[in-house]
């Protein structure tokens, strides 16, 4: 049985260096400050943590694309690159520009699971005599899948402080844009669940 091809796209390179929930996409652990009870944000910067530049920008425009009901602006294209280094000239131009949120999203991990699919032959010991001996010889098949592992923070820009953070399993994406939508529809459906924001 052929194997699952992992995709072929910069953002597994920085491994070696965010909304209703997706079969494939799973919140697996989370954390939230004990004082929030909601999120309510009016202009939102998007960050990817990432080495390539390519692939930061198209993940920041990506996580703006999936919160349409919020102002939200690619760090890109808010912070320059010569702040990247100097935390408090970015901070100083954030509160300058009126950003009171921020979305962070990052790659933890990128790993194969191989998985053992027997063959079926019914539930008893008797199943096997339900085959043809030849048939019943079946060693079964494995199957390898794609796991990919992202942390998304969520901070408050004014006060400077996480209000919540999340990490994500997604099996087998199939694209950059896949992922980053899958996550932000995993990372959405739990922020309902907890009430920290309205029901679509």
């Amino acid at each position: 049985m052929p194997t699952r091809r992992p995709i072929s796209h910069p953002l597994l390179a920085f491994a070696s260096l965010v909304l209703a929930s997706c079969s494939n996409t799973r919140v697996v652990t989370q954390w939230q400050d004990p004082s929030v009870t909601q999120l309510r944000f009016t202009k939102v910067l998007s960050l990817c943590i990432a080495k390539g530049q390519d692939v930061r920008r198209e993940t920041e425009d990506l996580l703006c694309a999936q919160m349409p009901r919020v102002a939200c602006k690619p760090a890109y294209l808010a912070i320059p690159e010569s702040m990247i280094t100097n935390p408090e000239e970015a901070n100083a131009l954030a509160q300058q520009e009126s950003f009171d949120g921020a979305i962070v999203i990052r790659l933890l991990d990128a790993r194969e699971q191989v998985t053992y699919e027997p063959p079926s032959y019914g539930p008893t010991f008797w199943g096997y005599y339900g085959y043809a001996w030849p048939m019943a010889y079946d060693p079964g098949s494995f199957r390898t899948d794609q796991i990919v592992r992202i942390e998304t923070s969520i901070y408050s820009v004014k006060e400077d402080r996480l209000l919540w953070v999340g990490t994500t399993e997604t099996m087998n994406p199939d694209s950059l844009p896949d992922l980053v939508k899958d996550v932000a529809k995993a990372v959405r459906g739990e922020l309902v669940n907890r009430q920290l924001i309205p029901a679509p």
